[in-house]
């Protein structure tokens, strides 16, 4: 039987590790990156990681390892850690894929053994063993530790569900596909402990997962390609239990449909509320949320002041489209006239709404995009995301783009729904990434992040008055030093640091709104600012 030997030194007999040189023992020093996302984007201000690394850390830890995990958006990568480390775990999205690959490649040159895994390397496994020899696909957390425990003690890698690697001759093996998490697996699993990430003292709101997969289908999401359309959710008891012990300021609930089962997850919010754990909170959700039952058009009142009791401070909406057609045509299962009622009842509950859309749809043309912007000013949606229709490997848009010959790049970086990178029906690329910037632009005007700050203030004047107002007049001096030299990045650290903290808090529940759509004003410019958009405009003026 062929030997295997991988780049990092790992040989033995067929699939068997018998030794590498590198010292392996029963216990490992393993370190787990996840890469920053190119340009800047809403998750360097919110500082929130994924929570696959710190869960396959907590898993790794409890067998007896050495873990930690970087998250660039925390911290940046102790690249002497990593070097020194028996193993180095790297996760991928498509857009940190490149940032994935220079960090593999830095450490096979010096070989360290290297597994990279997550959405982009799950779809683009052959690409993935390009630069590492391990490729863990799929839901990765049993895979990760079986694969340990063979490099560990010596064990069939052959036999590793979800695992590609390379063989010594350069061939790639690819071991049959793991199975699903069971729900009877996923309610076993333990929460991810956050102690793992480096930096992680720096997080003020605290993400927490509920359930994985998504019953919906919609063409342009990775998601049930990845974690399938069979959603497997952790008791209330566990995740209440996870709430309690963060002790969180602000808590995000990072699954991708908060409200599968309405029942469950109103058990949740129930026990929250029993429980006094009502940090204020956001999640994604779809609009037909709002409804008593899918289809019906009685709004569930109860349930929506349930979710406000419960902390719900916004929730994150994927209206996606403004159109029926265009809605049938993603496969959504929504209509506008759900969207419209669902915002007008959110708010009417004092939630607000986090409108996400995708421009560039083959029935937008070169005026959809401003029109999308005028219809989230209507509904009165408090903040606004426009996002290119992205081609994803693994959807089946991408499996359609491809088809048709409409990719624009294979440059992954570009792959963030920021840049234009597949070709639209009905405009030219340069038409649909103007269209996109000017419609951000007008949503977050100046006369709106005013009128919105004239309202906070009004809302909430007896607490600016009499608590809030003297302790800030207090402090003008230094912030109009900040204002004049445009670092706006110091205030809110600045306020927290200064304030008794009801003042702080009364002055966040003020204005947290304008100063929200300011920050999105600002990302806009640093947009246009930055050489990789400069140079993506180029591109896409050449093809114009």
């Amino acid at each position: 039987m062929s030997e295997v030997k991988t780049r990092s030194g790992l040989t033995g007999a067929g699939f068997t590790v018998t030794g590498s040189g590198r010292g392996w023992a029963n216990s490992m020093r393993i370190r787990l990156v996840e890469p920053r996302p190119p340009g800047r984007t809403v998750y360097d201000y919110a500082m929130l990681p994924r929570l696959g690394l710190p869960l396959i850390a907590t898993l790794l830890a409890r067998a007896g390892h050495d873990v930690k995990v970087y998250c660039e958006l925390l911290a940046p990568v102790d690249l002497e850690e990593c070097l020194t480390a028996d193993i180095v775990g790297i996760s991928t999205t498509t857009s940190t894929a490149p940032a994935a690959y220079r960090l593999a490649d830095l450490l096979a040159s010096a070989g360290v053994p290297v597994v990279l895994g997550g959405p982009h390397a799950s779809f683009r496994t052959e690409e993935g063993l390009d630069h590492a020899p391990f490729v863990v696909r799929g839901e990765g957390q049993a895979t990760m530790l079986e694969l340990l425990e063979c490099l560990s003690v010596g064990g069939d890698l052959g036999s590793v569900p979800g695992l590609s690697l390379l063989r010594a001759d350069g061939e790639r093996c690819h071991n049959p596909a793991r199975p699903m998490t069971s729900q009877a697996d996923f309610v076993a699993l333990p929460a991810p402990d956050l102690s793992f990430l480096v930096g992680h003292e720096k997080m003020v709101t605290k993400p927490v997962m509920t359930q994985w997969g998504c019953p919906f289908d919609c063409e342009f999401c990775s998601v049930t390609a990845m974690f399938s359309r069979s959603v497997r959710h952790r008791s209330t008891e566990h995740v209440v239990q996870e709430i309690a012990a963060m002790g969180a300021e602000r808590v995000f609930f990072y699954d991708d449909n908060f409200v599968v089962k309405k029942a469950r997850t109103a058990e949740l919010l129930e026990a929250m509320v029993a429980t006094g754990l009502t940090p204020p909170w956001f999640a994604q959700l779809r609009a037909d949320a709002v409804l008593s039952a899918q289809g019906r058009p009685e709004l569930d009142h109860s349930f929506l002041d349930l979710m406000r009791r419960a902390g719900a401070q916004m929730v994150m909406i994927g209206f996606e489209a403004i159109t029926d057609e265009a809605l049938a045509s993603l496969g959504k299962r929504l209509s506008v006239a759900t969207e419209e009622r669902a915002v007008a009842a959110l708010h009417k509950h004092g939630i607000a709404v986090h409108g996400m859309f995708v421009a560039g749809l083959d029935t937008d043309d070169v005026s959809s995009a401003v029109a999308t912007a005028r219809f989230a000013r209507r509904l009165g949606i408090d903040t606004f995301q426009l996002m290119a229709e992205t081609p994803l490997p693994g959807t089946k848009l991408w499996d359609r783009a491809s088809a048709e010959g409409r990719l624009l790049s294979e440059d992954w970086s570009l792959f963030d729904g920021h840049q234009v990178v597949m070709r639209p029906a009905l405009m030219s690329p340069l038409d649909l990434q103007l269209g996109i910037l000017e419609a951000t632009r007008r949503f977050y005007s100046w006369p709106g992040i005013i009128r919105s700050g004239l309202a906070g203030a009004l809302s909430h004047l007896p607490t600016l008055v009499g608590t809030t107002g003297p302790a800030v007049v207090r402090q003008l001096p230094a912030l109009a030093k900040m204002a004049v030299a445009r670092r706006w990045d110091e205030v809110t650290p600045f306020l927290e640091e200064k304030l008794p903290s009801p003042s702080f808090s009364g002055l966040v529940q003020a204005f947290w709104l304008p100063a929200t759509r300011m920050y999105a004003r600002r990302q806009l410019s640093a947009w246009w600012a930055a050489g990789r958009s400069r140079a993506h405009l180029e591109l896409l003026r050449s093809l114009a």
